[in-house]
C-alpha cells in the first residue's frame, strides 16, 4: 500500500467519523435516537480503532521509511564518496594514460631512429665485410708472397752461412799462412810481409798503442755456449784471436753485448761478458770490435 493510498484512507476515516458525529446528532433528534446512537457509537469505536491501528501501522511504516531513507542517504553519501574517489582515480588514470601515450610516441620515435641507425649500420657492415673480404684476399696473397720470400730468405741465409763458413776457413788459412810467413821471414832475417804498412797495435797510427789487441783481418764467428757471463766463441788462435780482444755480439741487427777474451784455443775462445743489452744465446753472431769500428767509419 503506497503512502498516498494510506493518506487517502486516513482522510476517508476522518470524514466518516465527522459524518457519523453529524449523523448521530441528527439521529438523536429522531424517535429512535438511542438505538441509533448506540449503533453509531459502536461504529465510531470501530472507526476509532481502525484509525488507531492505521495510525500505528502508518507510524511504524513511516519509521521504517525514515530508516530506509536514512540508509539510502548513507548509501548515497558512500556512493558520492566512491564517485569522488572514482573521479579522482579516473583523473589520475587519464594522466597516466596521457603519459603512457606520450611514452609510446617517444618509444616509437626512438624505435624509428634505431631502425634507421640499424639500416645504416647494416650498410656499413656490408661495406666492412666487402673490405674484409678484399683484405683477406690480399692478406692471403701477401702470405703466399711472404712464404715465397721466406723460402728465398732461407735459401739465401743458407748460402750466406756457407759463404761465411768458407770465408772463415779462408781467413783461418790466411792467418796460418801469415804466421808461417812471419816465421819464415824471421828465420830469413827479413821483416814480415805487411809490417811496414800498418802496425796492428796502433790500428795504423804510428806511436799509438791499442787498448785491445787488433787482428790482422776481420774475425767473425758465432756463440757456442753461454754459462752465466762466460761466453764461448767459435773462433780461436787460428782465426787471429788473442787475449783481451773485444768481440761484439749481435743477433740480426740487434746489439746484444761485448765480450772480452780471456782464454784462447786453436779453434775456439772464451771470455767474460762486459756489457749487454740482452741475454746472449747460442748461434748469436760475433765480430771483433776493431772491424766493427772500421766498418762504422
Amino acid at each position: 500500500m503506497s503512502i498516498l493510498t494510506k493518506v487517502f484512507v486516513v482522510i476517508l476515516v476522518m470524514a466518516s467519523v465527522m459524518f457519523t458525529s453529524v449523523a448521530v446528532s441528527i439521529t438523536g433528534r429522531t424517535q429512535h435516537w438511542r438505538s441509533a446512537a448506540l449503533g453509531y457509537e459502536a461504529q465510531l469505536k470501530a472507526a476509532d480503532a481502525t484509525v488507531r491501528n492505521l495510525t500505528a501501522a502508518n507510524s511504524a511504516q513511516v519509521a521504517t521509511l525514515r530508516d530506509t531513507i536514512a540508509e539510502l542517504e548513507r548509501q548515497g553519501a558512500d556512493l558520492r564518496q566512491q564517485l569522488a574517489r572514482t573521479q579522482e582515480e579516473s583523473g589520475r588514470y587519464n594522466l597516466e594514460l596521457k603519459q603512457v601515450v606520450a611514452d609510446r610516441a617517444a618509444t616509437e620515435a626512438m624505435n624509428a631512429a634505431l631502425v634507421s641507425q640499424l639500416k645504416v649500420a647494416q650498410a656499413d657492415g656490408e661495406a666492412y665485410r666487402k673490405q674484409r673480404d678484399a683484405l683477406e684476399a690480399r692478406n692471403m696473397e701477401l702470405e703466399k708472397r711472404n712464404l715465397d720470400l721466406n723460402e728465398r730468405i732461407n735459401e739465401e741465409t743458407a748460402r750466406i752461412a756457407v759463404l761465411m763458413e768458407q770465408r772463415r776457413q779462408y781467413e783461418q788459412q790466411i792467418n796460418i799462412l801469415k804466421q808461417e810467413n812471419d816465421v819464415l821471414s824471421r828465420s830469413a832475417g827479413a821483416l814480415p810481409v805487411g809490417s811496414r804498412l800498418e802496425d796492428p797495435r796502433g790500428a795504423g797510427l804510428a806511436g799509438v798503442t791499442a787498448l785491445t789487441p787488433v787482428a790482422a783481418t776481420a774475425v767473425r764467428g758465432q756463440v757456442l755456449d753461454v754459462d752465466g757471463d762466460i761466453i764461448t766463441l767459435s773462433v780461436g788462435a787460428a782465426d787471429g784471436v788473442k787475449n783481451d780482444m773485444v768481440f761484439v755480439i749481435y743477433r740480426d741487427t740487434q746489439y746484444i753485448g761485448d765480450v772480452r777474451i780471456s782464454a784462447v784455443e786453436p779453434n775456439q775462445s772464451a771470455g767474460r761478458l762486459t756489457r749487454s743489452n740482452a741475454s746472449p744465446r747460442r748461434n748469436d753472431q760475433v765480430v771483433d770490435e776493431a772491424t766493427l769500428r772500421a766498418a762504422q767509419g
